[in-house]
């Protein structure tokens, strides 16, 4: 059985870094017959050259001819096979192996037919069947080997990887996989040290550099992603590699070899509007002008992308450029009514234009469509307080904790709710488990400071004032309970220039006195 090797994928995804998938191989069963073997050999030859409409007729041919014969049969199957005709497939693999059952090809060639038509569970037992033949079975073990991989099952991944000796093989497929199984199954240092060695047995070959990159980088280690990326010689580099590369440099913080790699990849593809994105997600994004500049070039390549569209104009929200942010949205609402996405942005412009009630009619249109969304929920939670909806503020907050267990700004807002209903622990037992998860959110501290000081607790009250004046320095609120804090601890003068300071932030407007 020869196994076919793993080749990477020409398009990107970019949400993540993905592993080239891995494909399983067929290979010959049980040595033909003498008097049939030039029929099947040639049945064998017309597979080869990927002929498979010739290599079925041939191997059809040869059953006829050799109706006892396994081997006729298996290569019928593979000929099947090949030509996506599954259920023929596994019926001429099935005829095989009742005329030789204890053939372990066989029965691996029928274990890769049911994955090939979406039966795993059926493949599985295949697999299981050829092994216990043959424990050692190289090319059996291969196969659910990389099976278990594609099912996140680490360690049975790794237990048939060793089994077929995949570490001591020069197998770039099977030396790949059992990588990604050491990262996936925790053992980062043995991850790495086989990502070396295949990394030098690579040697200058521009596939297995760009699939070991991906996999490095899906596993969260950026420099010898880059390191892999790097290896691949430069002419032999394409706009995959160079995006990729900047994505892997983004990661750990090197930004100008990132922007260099973006600008590399947009020359080398133009039209595609990837780079540009990624330009404007990773280089700039915390310059709202070049970021815009940048999503904007993609989105000039790509109009018909929501996920575009939605980008762009959620940066245009930020710094209040409403109308060409309505100027994008309105369109792709219009071309993509079922993307959830589309409305949750939609739905962000008019809160932020205060049009309330289309703000909350796109969210829960957001909602039907994705009733799952967190950001949504909170979005929506925030609407109804402003409303005065106590209660459906809640009962949103409520249904996030019940999707997202432990999330901070939910946990947050409910301490603050508490608080203002005069149920001290409760606040404090929520603004602490949002403070675990987010030690800097600042509705969790301020609950937390006015708890401390609904219980006289002075000195621990100023310290997690002294904190949120650091965390947001312009906030009236912050200042006044610090001056009032202050005035408790008997640091008078201190305290009035924290109450003035207040004052000033709410523009002079409002007498503030800390006693």
């Amino acid at each position: 059985m020869t196994q076919r090797t793993s080749r990477a994928r020409n398009d990107v995804e970019l949400s993540a870094f993905l592993l080239a998938a891995v494909t399983f191989g067929l290979a010959p069963c049980a040595p033909a017959q003498v008097n049939c073997s030039a029929q099947i050999e040639k049945a064998y030859r017309l597979l080869s050259a990927q002929n498979v409409r010739e290599a079925q007729a041939q191997a059809l041919a040869a059953t006829r001819a050799c109706p006892r014969n396994a081997d006729a049969y298996n290569v019928l199957g593979m000929s099947y096979d090949l030509g996506n005709r599954f259920a023929e497939a596994e019926r001429a693999y099935h005829q095989a192996i009742e005329l030789n059952p204890r053939n372990v090809s066989c029965h691996d060639n029928l274990a890769v037919s049911f994955l090939r038509s979406g039966n795993g569970d059926a493949a599985e037992r295949e697999f299981h069947r050829a092994l216990d033949l043959a424990p050692q079975d190289v090319p059996a073990n291969l196969n659910l080997a990389a099976y278990e991989l594609s099912q996140k099952r680490y360690n049975d991944a790794l237990q048939h990887y060793r089994a077929a000796h995949a570490e001591q093989s020069r197998d770039s497929t099977a030396l790949l996989g059992m990588t990604q199984a050491y990262f996936g199954a925790g053992d980062r240092t043995a991850g790495r040290d086989l990502a070396n060695h295949l990394s030098t047995l690579a040697g200058s070959d521009p596939k297995i550099h760009f699939s070991l990159g991906l996999l490095l980088a899906e596993s969260e280690e950026y420099h010898l992603a880059v390191r892999e990326f790097k290896a691949i010689p430069p002419s032999q580099r394409d706009f995959s590699t160079a995006l990729n590369l900047g994505m892997a440099y983004a990661k750990f913080g090197d930004l100008a070899s990132a922007r260099e790699s973006y600008l590399e990849a947009s020359r080398l593809e133009p039209a595609n509007p990837e780079s540009y994105l990624r330009m404007g997600m990773d280089v700039v994004r915390n310059n709202a002008n070049d970021a815009i500049y940048w999503i904007t070039q993609a989105h000039e390549r790509a109009q018909d992308r929501p996920d575009i569209s939605c980008l762009l104009s959620e940066h245009l929200i930020r710094v209040r450029n409403y109308e060409m942010a309505d100027a994008i949205l309105s369109p792709v609402t219009q071309r993509h009514p079922d993307d959830p996405k589309v409305w949750e942005a939609l739905g962000d412009l008019r809160s932020s234009q205060k049009r309330l009630e289309e703000a909350v009619s796109a969210y829960h249109q957001s909602l039907k469509l994705d009733p799952a969304n967190v950001n949504v929920r909170l979005a929506l939670a925030e609407l109804d307080r402003e409303a005065g909806r106590a209660d459906a503020a809640s009962a949103e907050l409520r249904e996030v904790l019940r999707l997202q267990p432990g999330n901070p700004k939910a946990d947050a807002q409910l301490a603050r709710d508490a608080f203002d209903a005069g149920q001290t622990d409760e606040a404090l037992r929520l603004a602490r488990l949002c403070l675990k998860s987010d030690p800097d959110n600042l509705t969790a501290n301020s609950v937390l400071a006015e708890v401390m000081m609904r219980q006289n607790d002075f000195a621990a009250a100023r310290s997690t004032l002294d904190k949120l004046v650091k965390l947001d320095s312009k906030n009236p609120r912050f200042h006044y309970l610090l001056s009032r804090v202050l005035y408790k601890l008997n640091l008078s003068q201190e305290a009035l220039n924290e109450a003035e300071l207040s004052k000033k932030l709410q523009g002079g407007g409002v007498e503030v006195n800390p006693q």
